[in-house]
């Protein structure tokens, strides 16, 4: 399996990064990964056998090949039928309604047809980046067409202070009060909550765990040992608190989750 990542060279204010996913069907077929929520909006190009998709592990369909997803509030399941052969763009959070057009409100746990925004230009980019060997080529098609999509699109003064919100949020590791959100970047409570629904397509709260869980599982996954020391560092007093809110976003408890945890879903835990 390979998962090569790449960063924009224009679009850095609005897309986090580029990647692409490899795997041969003898390592995958059937496969089952629980991938975690990032709190992002990705357009995903399948470029190979059918992806199905679930929220609850029993009841799956086919993800479109161009597909807009994302911005899950927790877990969803991801199943492979064969070979894996993935191009993608994640959406900086707080910029993605820019490409949307819309609020991201609308878009909240979705999966979704790309050329229902995109326009039916993203089919002749999906038979490009099929005539491209080299993975950073096929990243800077993507781009460049992303380039030409938000042509005469300006962010909004609102949408500057969320951005500033959510590298706040991120540096530290979620661990930071609503209250003292709003009040740092001169917002009313009303106004910051409706404005980061918005720009986000969440709550600032369900924001702010998600990337607690996320700080938490790269974390873990590095040493695998105890996880008091990360816990005490999110702000828990407690393991039992923290392991609640694991449990609503993951659907188990953290033991088990790293137990079960397959070869994808372990790539996916630092790609997100």
């Amino acid at each position: 399996m390979k998962v090569i990542k790449t960063y924009p060279l224009h679009l850095a204010k609005h897309i986090k990064f580029f990647y692409s996913v490899h795997a041969s069907a003898f390592e995958n077929i059937n496969s089952i990964h629980r991938r975690l929520p990032d709190g992002t909006l990705d357009i995903v190009f399948n470029l190979s056998s059918a992806i199905l998709i679930s929220r609850d592990g029993v009841n799956f369909s086919e993800m479109p090949q161009i597909a807009l997803t994302g911005l899950y509030q927790d877990r969803s399941f991801l199943q492979y039928k064969g070979e894996v052969n993935l191009v993608g763009a994640v959406f900086q959070p707080g910029s993605a309604h820019l490409f949307i057009n819309d609020t991201l409100q609308h878009y909240q746990a979705c999966t979704t047809q790309a050329s229902s925004v995109f326009g039916n230009q993203v089919y002749l980019l999906l038979e490009q980046l099929k005539n491209l060997s080299n993975e950073k080529e096929k990243h800077s098609l993507l781009e460049n067409f992303l380039i030409n999509h938000l042509k005469n699109k300006h962010d909004d003064y609102n949408a500057t202070k969320i951005s500033g919100v959510i590298k706040q949020i991120h540096s530290l590791g979620g661990n930071v009060e609503m209250s003292t959100l709003h009040k740092n970047h001169c917002m009313s409570e009303r106004n910051f909550r409706r404005k980061f629904n918005e720009c986000v397509g969440m709550s600032p709260k369900k924001y702010s765990t998600i990337i607690k869980v996320k700080f938490f599982s790269k974390r873990y996954q590095l040493v695998k040992s105890t996880y008091t020391n990360i816990v005490n560092e999110l702000g828990y007093s407690d393991q039992s608190h923290f392991n609640k809110d694991f449990l609503k976003i993951v659907g188990t408890n953290p033991t088990a989750y790293f137990s079960q945890l397959n070869k994808m879903g372990e790539e996916f835990i630092h790609l997100i």
